[in-house]
């Protein structure tokens, strides 16, 4: 919270005839329920609302990122293959994305408030059915359950940010977001490499079931609702088609939703290959193979740090338009070195570290940027603008992680050429399809 507090400034209040204000009511026992809205005020995007948002961003990275040291002891435990293990990642990213078909629509019919609520609900249990696995197809089917879950909380934590921010100032505040969510990564493999060595890979998903219920507490009592009445969308099968079939012909939003998307892709790439080519080629322990993917974490948040900085003098679509040559041109490099190796030996790790921590850091300077200037256009239907982002994104995500755990061949070269295929797309996405200023 510490990190949001320190750079975003308070706004002032503004009066809405029909906007929303957020008002306390005692109960008769004394108790303070939940945040609830009447029509006179809007909620504002304070500091503690925004560390809030970023709590609910925080699930995905940790159920992705908590137990990736324990990815190779999961499959002699259940006996599986590597490839069965991996799914556990990719299936967790298909239904993270699938599900933000409905959450984002739900959003916009009743409120972002209930509908996070009863995805923490869903988590919680799904998490603590992970711990009682018994082979590799249940954890593969409890994960799918854990990623439809998880997904509430993020695609409606940037609705609410585009609730209460337009453009330059939803894209700082995007930033900031994510740059407090960062460390979540960068402390749950860290994390989880201690969990798994004093209670074993079972515990890490108690420990996420524990979480989930924090999390729900958290939402319970300081979780505003940020969807204006004259907004909601009635949630008709037709009209949410119709919706999605709006937002898949505007070539624009494409252009932003491909080049988030497919630097995502990049990163799941990376998050899938990574304890496999890590641990096993080149001998990380899995206590210390936190520490590496932590490393590449902080880029991330040095990146979002930045954005959060600059976004205001510069415009999100300018710091867009050069960020996306990064992943492209870092990816492609990786590739080449990733050929090299596997085809005359080692080169050590250190080289292809530096292509990793540019191609990672330029994800706070897109995904947000895109973001924003996507949802830009749609305030009355910014749920169902988001779910398709996130749809695109986790569904690009775990393709692109699937490919590299079927194509696992004991190198590094799976893993960095699809890490160069997915920068070079996030490239040429954003070129064709967004209409330069």
């Amino acid at each position: 919270m510490s990190c949001v507090a320190a750079d975003l400034r308070f706004r002032q209040v503004r009066q809405h005839r029909h906007g929303p204000l957020i008002a306390w009511r005692r109960g008769m026992d004394g108790s303070t329920p939940p945040l609830r809205m009447t029509t006179a005020t809007r909620p504002t995007l304070t500091p503690l609302l925004l560390a809030v948002l970023a709590l609910l961003s925080s699930f995905t990275p940790l159920s992705i990122d908590m137990y990736l040291p324990a990815l190779p002891v999961i499959a002699i435990d259940l006996k599986g293959s590597p490839g069965d293990i991996q799914l556990t990642l990719s299936v967790f990213m298909v239904a993270f994305g699938a599900g933000q078909i409905f959450y984002g629509p739900a959003g916009d019919r009743f409120g972002r408030r209930p509908v996070i609520l009863g995805g923490l609900v869903i988590y919680v249990v799904a998490s603590a059915g992970c711990a009682f696995a018994a082979e590799a197809g249940h954890l593969i089917a409890l994960r799918f359950l854990q990623g439809l879950a998880a997904c509430g909380g993020v695609v409606l934590a940037r609705t609410m940010v585009r609730d209460l921010a337009e453009k330059d100032q939803a894209a700082r505040a995007m930033s900031l977001m994510l740059a407090c969510t960062s460390i979540a990564p960068m402390l749950a493999p860290l994390l989880g490499g201690q969990v798994l060595w004093f209670a074993g890979w079972r515990a890490i998903f108690w420990l996420l079931a524990a979480i989930g219920i924090v999390g729900f507490a958290v939402a319970w009592f300081q979780l505003p609702e940020t969807l204006r009445p004259e907004y909601r969308q009635p949630l008709v099968i037709g009209h949410v088609l119709k919706r999605f079939g709006e937002l898949l012909r505007h070539r624009a939003f494409m252009g932003y939703a491909f080049a988030a998307s497919f630097q995502f892709a990049a990163l799941f790439s990376f998050i899938s290959g990574s304890p496999f080519v890590f641990i096993e080629r080149y001998g990380i322990a899995p206590r210390e193979y936190g520490f590496v993917f932590g490393g590449m974490v902080v880029f991330m948040t040095i990146g979002s740090l930045l954005n959060a900085r600059f976004v205001r003098q510069l415009g999100a679509g300018s710091i867009l338009r050069w960020a996306v040559l990064v992943p492209a041109v870092a990816g492609t490099t990786a590739a080449i070195l990733g050929w090299i190796e596997a085809r005359y030996g080692t080169i050590g790790l250190w080289p292809f570290l530096a292509c990793f921590a540019a191609q990672i850091a330029t994800i706070s300077l897109i995904g947000p940027n895109a973001t924003a200037m996507a949802l830009q256009r749609y305030p009355h239907m910014a749920g169902t603008a988001s779910s398709l982002m996130g749809v695109l994104t986790f569904g690009m995500g775990a393709a692109f992680g699937a490919v590299v755990g079927q194509t696992f061949d004991g190198t590094i070269a799976p893993m960095t050429f699809s890490m160069a295929v997915a920068g070079m797309l996030c490239l040429l996405s954003h070129r064709l399809l967004v209409k330069e200023r």
